[in-house]
């Protein structure tokens, strides 16, 4: 059967596992530079655990994405809030971050536990900028 006009639907590219993988890497470095600095400006060691965590977790925030935008064939700030929510949530869990933003009172006082209080206020902040930045829902 011959290919006409109107005998296919088009479907936005999807991209591919090799971007999944190579395109968050500059930013990943830049911003994650960005975030060690501001940490050892707080009093964090200057050490490579400070930058590789830093950057690994930027990095780790934009990979997840890319299973949930083949699966969806299109970006969203949902995505963001899943990556943030859970990333954020297992940090909470390992002490290797805080929860901003909630009195530590309300957060090691209360009956729900530290990592859901991470992974609410994480995901809340990854779908924020996600919407800021003008992905839709």
């Amino acid at each position: 059967m011959p290919l006409t006009p109107g005998s296919f639907t088009f479907t936005p590219a999807r991209p591919s596992l090799e971007r999944c993988i190579t395109d968050p890497v500059p930013s990943s470095i830049v911003m994650g530079l960005l975030m060690a600095g501001l940490n050892v400006g707080s009093g964090a060691p200057l050490n490579g655990a400070t930058f590789g965590g830093a950057i690994g977790g930027i990095y780790a925030y934009h990979v997840l994405q890319c299973p949930m935008e083949q699966v969806h064939g299109r970006r969203s700030s949902l995505h963001n809030a899943v990556s943030g929510g859970t990333l954020g949530g297992l940090a909470v869990a390992r002490g290797m971050a805080g929860v901003p933003f909630v009195p530590p009172n309300v957060v090691y006082g209360g009956r729900l536990a530290p990592v859901w209080w991470g992974a609410g206020v994480y995901g809340a902040l990854g779908f924020a900028f996600a919407t800021m930045s003008g992905k839709g829902v």
